[in-house]
């Protein structure tokens, strides 16, 4: 592996703390320590795994007739542009749900065979965005993104995830601004915690922040879950509200919802 030399300024206690890991065996010098430090530090702010949803029902999920997440855009499907994205940040293993169009979905993905795993999970259109995470649930011991499969992004998944990290939360959702919120799940914040979470209001949104597409969570979410929640927007995170145990990540930057191919459009400009 190649090294670059660079210059830095440290304070000098920090340096001692350094040198001490100096040991002339597994660590021979300076360099190899700070190195060591930086690796172990990084190691902790990378995902291992990634929960894509890409199903519901036909009419809900289809543009021109075809599966959304099957469309093309820049050259690979939506589905893959989304596992692209999120790879990026060193996310090597994506579990996908899939009911409605599961084979169109499953053959095209494996056509165009992304150099990284994919799992592929199978389900009942309808049943409802918990049920995938309890399908997941024997896979994901450790912190894991949970993402929609028609979402394109511009957000910081490294800085997501130090946020999360931070707030010692077992639940982050990216959160952006929309200028008419009550076609998306609403956020009301108090810092960092999201105290109040409504899936479209049907009154007037009590706030413009809304729920991104994308979520951090800890295995310890699944003690949260009840038998009678059937999807994480309606059902539980309002619950975890409730409980102060949900965070909202807040970014500036590029963010569509593919729904129709106006939206495709607007994505091969914006992505």
């Amino acid at each position: 592996m190649t090294r670059e030399r660079v210059t830095i300024t440290i304070r000098n206690d920090l340096l001692r703390q350094v040198d001490r890991l100096v040991d002339g065996l597994t660590i021979r010098s300076r360099s190899q320590a700070m190195e060591f430090l930086l690796s172990k530090h990084l190691s902790d702010f990378k995902l291992g795994k990634a929960l894509i949803l890409a199903g519901g029902r036909k009419k809900d999920v289809s543009i021109k007739g075809a599966p959304k997440f099957a469309a093309k855009l820049n050259g690979k499907c939506l589905l893959h542009e989304v596992m692209d994205s999120i790879h990026e940040y060193n996310v090597s293993s994506f579990m996908v749900y899939v009911d409605s169009f599961a084979d169109t979905i499953r053959d095209r993905i494996n056509s165009e065979d992304p150099h990284y795993h994919v799992d592929f999970l199978e389900g009942k259109a309808g049943s409802g965005t918990i049920a995938p995470l309890l399908q997941a649930k024997s896979s994901l011991k450790d912190t894991f993104l949970l993402a929609y499969g028609d979402t394109l992004t511009s957000i910081n998944l490294n800085d997501m995830l130090a946020f999360h990290r931070k707030n010692n939360a077992i639940a982050t959702i990216a959160l952006t601004t929309v200028s008419n919120p009550k076609d998306y799940g609403v956020a009301v914040l108090q810092g960092d915690k999201i105290v109040e979470f409504e899936q479209k209001p049907k009154k007037e949104a009590h706030s413009f922040m809304v729920n991104a597409g994308y979520f951090l969570f800890e295995p310890e979410i699944f003690r949260h879950i009840g038998r009678d929640m059937k999807n994480i927007e309606r059902d539980l995170f309002p619950t975890l509200a409730k409980r102060g145990l949900l965070y909202g990540y807040t970014f500036q930057g590029r963010y569509l919802n593919i729904n129709s191919a106006t939206d495709l459009e607007n994505a091969k400009a914006l992505f």
